[in-house]
């Protein structure tokens, strides 16, 4: 009996045994086969995290890069799908830039007409579209929730999210389905939402999937966001040739030389604060015993102002001719560029026509700095004030009764001194402003100047009060001095 006893405990020892290593074997291989899946992943990952600095280095297209971030990671991680969202900073909201191609990973609520299609395969393809088309603000839905949440997120079942509970067709759409999902982030700001999903039918993702993922998140924001810096710098320089053109463009519709009349010197200086300019001046031939001169500013500066101009111009030199009427001239610009001009834009001008030998002098002003008359025979100077709107402001009625011709005499030694207000408006370091006073002052100074001596003595006194600041506005001046 007692050997019976030891047998049945041999055996029980035995099996014991047997069962202790089985079940160790059985760990054994588990632990192997989650060591080699986390090889594969591992070498997938870092065969991604080469093509992606290729791709960063060799194709600055960026739907190609967003293509192969969200497959390669889809890959990497073995999802079934991926998404990825950008950033519209200007909008404020979250734009879908790329989704695989086989699956859409259900990240919103499906719509109740996408639910009521009685064929699967077309209800998919219609909730695929409404992905692609859905821009979601940071905050709202689901995935603005994730984007503001930051971290690396890992849910397990996307039916247990608020916002799929109980919704129409959640349970086709978003049941079981497994996520990993991050916001990326570069220069520490987020940039964007990165998205990967696994069907019910597939296993969960593990916490190796987890950390693998965050980890090619982070390096897909540093392409992404390198990509988005260097798409800007390309726009940048792009902008600036274009821009540098423009500015050849307008500079070219300036007059290259003041005319040579036998009564009158005049001399120009300009000096756009930008690469485009809102001042303009001209000269244009009316007959054969007149020339009209034309000095104009619209407000504000840059390219908007740049064509407002060249529609001036435009209209300007098309009326002049054989009207002898600076007035009607202005009426005819006015009513032409009004219907065209941005409500918050409008442009001074100044028209005027010298006569051979004639001492009268007819100008219009439409809301423009008043030119200086300097009398060569008393030394005086003095302030043409007429009235006037600008241009742009009314479409005919109020403009056409305030803006007149006005005479004046100049006689020979006078010298009339038209400008745009980046001369007065000009600022010394201090924030005090150049004036009216102090360009009255050089004018009585430098009368007896040669009309070009003038204009560049002016200049150069406004630098020289600036203390070489940035110029902040467009400088134009023109000097006519009767001979």
């Amino acid at each position: 009996m007692e050997h019976v006893v030891y047998l049945i405990l041999l055996l029980l020892a035995v099996a014991a045994g047997g069962g202790a290593w089985w079940r160790q074997r059985r760990d054994i291989d588990r632990i192997c086969r989650e060591r080699d899946a986390i090889e594969v992943e591992e070498r997938r990952m870092f065969d991604f995290l080469h093509g992606l600095g290729e791709k960063l280095q060799d194709d600055h297209s960026t739907s190609n890069m967003h293509r192969f971030i969200v497959d390669g990671i889809a890959e990497v991680v073995g999802a079934d799908g991926g998404i990825l969202y950008l950033l519209d900073v200007e909008r404020n909201q979250l734009v879908p830039a790329y989704q695989s191609a086989d699956e859409t990973p259900p990240l919103l609520p499906a719509p109740v007409e996408v639910v009521a299609l009685g064929s699967v395969p077309e209800a998919e393809n219609q909730y695929r579209s409404f992905v692609r088309l859905s821009a979601l603000a940071p905050g709202e839905s689901f995935v603005g929730r994730v984007f503001e949440q930051g971290g690396p997120v890992h849910i397990d079942d996307l039916l247990g999210e608020p916002e799929f509970r109980g919704a129409p067709g959640a349970a086709e759409f978003q049941g079981g389905v497994r996520l990993l999902a991050a916001t990326l982030v570069y220069a520490h700001k987020p940039i964007g939402l990165l998205a990967m999903t696994r069907r019910a039918d597939g296993a969960p993702f593990c916490r190796n999937d987890a950390e693998v993922f965050a980890s090619v998140a982070e390096q897909s924001a540093f392409a992404l966001g390198s990509a988005i810096i260097h798409l800007e710098a390309a726009e940048k320089r792009r902008f600036e040739r274009e821009l540098t053109q423009a500015s050849e463009i307008q500079r070219v519709l300036l007059p290259r030389s003041a005319p040579a009349l036998s009564d009158y010197g005049i001399a120009a200086e300009y000096k756009a604060a930008r690469l485009v300019s809102g001042d303009y001046y001209d000269y244009v031939r009316v007959d054969g015993d007149r020339y009209g001169i034309a000095i104009g500013d619209v407000s504000g500066k840059g390219i908007a102002a740049s064509l407002i101009m060249a529609m001036c111009r435009s209209n300007l030199r098309s009326r002049a001719p054989e009207n002898l009427s600076p007035a009607a001239v202005l009426h005819a610009v006015n009513g032409s560029i009004f219907p065209d001009i941005r409500e918050d834009m409008f442009l001074s001008l100044l028209y005027l026509i010298l006569e051979r030998g004639s001492n009268e002098v007819t100008l219009a002003r439409a809301g423009h700095e008043p030119p200086l008359l300097h009398r060569g025979s008393t030394g005086e100077v003095e302030t043409v004030e007429t009235s006037g709107l600008a241009a742009g402001i009314d479409e005919g009625p109020v403009f056409k009764r305030t803006v007149k011709d006005h005479r004046i005499r100049m006689d020979p030694g006078d010298t009339l001194l038209l400008y745009t207000d980046g001369i007065v408006e000009c600022e010394s370091p201090g924030g005090d402003e150049f004036g009216a006073e102090r360009l009255r002052d050089l004018l009585s100074v430098h009368s007896g100047l040669a009309p070009d001596e003038l204009v560049a003595r002016i200049v150069e006194e406004v630098e020289r009060f600036s203390e070489g600041a940035a110029q902040s506005d467009d400088i134009t001046l023109i000097a006519i001095q009767k001979r």
